[in-house]
Order: C-alpha cells, then sequence, then structure tokens
C-alpha cells in the first residue's frame, strides 16, 4: 500500500476537518484497521526533528473495520500556526508484536493567513 499523496489547506483561526478512508490497493475494499494505532504530525520540512512539530495532528479511528480516520482541528490550534507551505504525514502502526508501521497519507500542509478576525462585534457597524 502506497501512501496517497493529497495537499492540506488550512487557514489560520478556522476550523479544520478531514476524513481519510483507508483502501486497499483495489482502490475499493476498507483496510480494516483494528489491531492498528493512527498517528500524524504536520513539520516545517521532513528533516525536522521530533522536538520541531508545527502540530499534532491527533488522528483517530472512528471506524476501524471501515477504516474510516478523522482529523479534526479548532479555530484555537489553526490560529497560532505560522504561514507557511509544511509537510504531514499519517500512519498506521502495530498495536502488536512489531513495531511495523505504514504511511497512509502524505503532501504538503499550506498555512494561510486569515483575513476576517476579531469578534462578531468589530464587523457589525
Amino acid at each position: 500500500m502506497a501512501a496517497e499523496i493529497v495537499n492540506l489547506d488550512v487557514v489560520q483561526g478556522s476550523t479544520f476537518g478531514i476524513r481519510i478512508d483507508v483502501l486497499d490497493d483495489d482502490g475499493v475494499t476498507p483496510v480494516n484497521l483494528n489491531g492498528w494505532a493512527i498517528r500524524g504530525v504536520v513539520k516545517n520540512k521532513y528533516s525536522d526533528l521530533d522536538s520541531n512539530i508545527l502540530i499534532n495532528l491527533n488522528p483517530s479511528i472512528t471506524d476501524a473495520v471501515n477504516g474510516i480516520i478523522q482529523i479534526n482541528l479548532s479555530p484555537e490550534q489553526t490560529a497560532v500556526l505560522p504561514i507557511t507551505e509544511a509537510v504531514y504525514d499519517v500512519e498506521k502502526y502495530s498495536l502488536v508484536g512489531s513495531s511495523h508501521a505504514v504511511k497512509l497519507i502524505k503532501g504538503k500542509f499550506r498555512i494561510y493567513p486569515e483575513v476576517t478576525s476579531g469578534t462578531n462585534t468589530d464587523y457589525n457597524t
């Protein structure tokens, strides 16, 4: 299973969410994620150390049998991200036996500035 390349666009101060359907090589059959855990982070560049993570994506398995993963970021989390084009990946890793890990999705993580910010009263003139 090769990692799918998907570029993600995030706007500072906005809610961000993505559902990831993990499919077998045939592109149709869901991958059963029972016995696996998920992890994923964003870094400025691939060579950055783990101490330089921009944000932990905290992906969660929402339906293991059907291979469904969800990533949700709050406006507070995205507001503090720097405006940049970073990189990310999400991988599954075995909960039993070996330390086997498989990349599921990867790509650019583009962070854009928000235009409208502040409180609602700032715009009620």
